[in-house]
C-alpha cells in the first residue's frame, strides 16, 4: 500500500509554499518533519509525538502531518488521541486510502462499526481499482459486506453479503461458520456440503466445527455413508460432542444399520447428560430398535421429566413403546397427549384410530 516515507513527503513538496516562506524567515517545520520522522522511525514514539504535536500547529491543514500524530498516539497506545487525530487527516482527505484505512481500523477498535462503514464506504466511492487486489483494499471491502451482511433481517440477502465477501480473497474462520450455518437455515444442503469441504481444506483446524454440520447435511441429502464418515470424522476430532453423539446414533437407529455402534453411542450420551429430554428420548429409540422395550420405556419416562424438552415427538414415542409392552391403552393415553401438543400429526392420529402401529 502506499506508505509515506520522510524521503517522499520532502520530495514532493510537503510543505505548502506558505510555509516554506516561514521557514527562510526563521520558522522551522521542515526540521521538525525530519525530527519526527527520525524519532518514529526509531520507535520513539514519545518524542515523536511531541514534535509532531508542535508541527500539527502550524500545518493545521496538511492531513500527513496528523495521519503520523495519530500513528505515533498508535503506536504509543494512546487510542484516543490517535483516533481523534486518524479523523483530522481523513477529513482532510477523504479518499486517502492510507488515512482512511486507518481511521476506520481505530474505528473499529473502539467498536464504532457504523462509523468504520461509513468511512470504509467513502474509501470505496473513490474507484481506484489499480488497488482492488491489495490486501488492505481486500479487508475494507469484505467488512463492508459483513456488516451489512449483520444488519440484513432477511436471510437471503444476509448469505449473498457473506458470499461477496468470501469471493474478495482468503475468507476467515468466522466468515465460513457464517456462511455455513445461513446455508443450512436456508435449506441449502448442497452449499453447506460444498462450503464446510472448502473450509476444512482451507481451515484444517475447523474439524470439529464442520464434520458435524456435514454429517447433517449428508444425512439430509441422503447420503448415509458420506454422513457416517463425517461423524466419525468428528467424533475423532471431539469424542464428547454432545450434538454429534446424539444425532449419529438417531439417524442410525431410524434407519436400523449399525445398531450396536448406536447403542453404544447413545449410552455415551446419557451418561454425560442423564437429565437431557431429547438426549434420553433419542437413547430410548435406539433400545426400541433394539427391541429392550422395558430398557426404552425407563428412557422415555426419563425423558418426559423434561419439561422443557418435552414435545409430541417425545409423547408419540412413548406411546410406541407402550404399544410394544402391550400396555395399549397407555399407549392411547400417550397418543393423544402427541395429538394434543401438535394436532396436524398424522401419524399419530392413524394409531389412535387403528389402536396400532401400522406396519409398513
Amino acid at each position: 500500500m502506499r506508505k509515506l516515507t520522510c524521503l517522499f513527503l520532502l520530495l514532493c513538496g510537503f510543505l505548502p509554499a506558505s510555509a516554506q516562506k516561514e521557514a527562510q524567515k526563521g520558522a522551522q517545520p521542515e526540521s521538525m518533519l525530519v525530527d519526527g520522522m527520525k524519532h518514529y522511525m526509531k520507535e520513539d514514539f514519545g518524542e515523536a509525538i511531541l514534535v509532531f504535536e508542535k508541527l500539527a500547529k502550524v500545518q493545521t491543514q496538511e492531513p500527513a502531518v496528523f495521519y503520523y500524530l495519530a500513528k505515533s498516539y498508535l503506536a504509543d497506545k494512546q487510542l484516543t488521541s490517535a483516533r481523534t487525530n486518524a479523523e483530522k487527516a481523513h477529513l482532510l482527505s477523504p479518499y486517502s486510502f492510507d488515512y482512511g484505512l486507518l481511521y476506520g481500523d481505530l474505528l473499529l477498535a473502539n467498536k464504532e462499526y457504523k462509523k468504520a462503514l461509513e468511512c470504509f464506504e467513502k474509501l470505496l466511492a473513490y474507484d481506484d481499482h489499480r488497488f482492488d487486489v491489495e490486501p488492505d483494499m481486500i479487508r475494507v471491502k469484505q467488512f463492508v459486506f459483513l456488516f451489512k451482511g449483520d444488519e440484513s433481517k432477511n436471510a437471503a440477502e444476509k448469505n449473498a453479503y457473506y458470499l461477496k465477501a468470501a469471493d474478495l480473497g482468503p475468507v476467515q474462520e468466522e466468515l465460513w461458520v457464517r456462511i455455513i450455518q445461513l446455508d443450512w437455515e436456508l435449506n441449502r444442503k448442497e452449499a453447506v456440503v460444498e462450503h464446510a469441504l472448502e473450509a476444512l481444506e482451507n481451515y484444517p483446524r475447523m474439524a470439529p466445527w464442520a464434520y458435524p454440520i456435514l454429517g447433517d447435511a449428508y444425512q439430509a441429502l441422503g447420503n448415509n455413508s458420506a454422513s457416517d464418515a463425517a461423524f466419525e470424522k468428528a467424533l475423532a476430532a471431539n469424542p464428547k460432542d454432545d450434538h454429534v453423539l446424539n444425532n449419529y446414533s438417531y439417524f442410525l437407529s431410524i434407519r436400523k444399520e449399525k445398531l450396536a455402534l448406536a447403542d453404544s453411542l447413545s449410552a455415551r450420551l446419557v451418561k454425560d447428560h442423564p437429565n437431557n429430554g431429547t438426549y434420553l428420548d433419542t437413547r430410548a429409540w435406539v433400545l426400541y430398535e433394539l427391541k429392550r422395550y422395558p430398557e426404552a420405556r425407563v428412557a422415555m419416562e426419563a425423558a418426559l421429566k423434561d419439561k422443557e424438552n418435552v414435545s409430541a415427538t417425545l409423547w408419540e414415542h412413548y406411546g410406541d413403546v407402550l404399544f410394544r409392552l402391550k400396555l395399549v391403552d397407555k399407549a392411547l393415553e400417550a397418543w393423544k397427549e402427541a395429538l394434543r401438543v401438535d394436532p396436524a400429526r398424522e401419524t399419530v392420529d392413524k394409531k389412535i384410530r387403528l389402536r396400532q402401529i401400522p406396519e409398513n
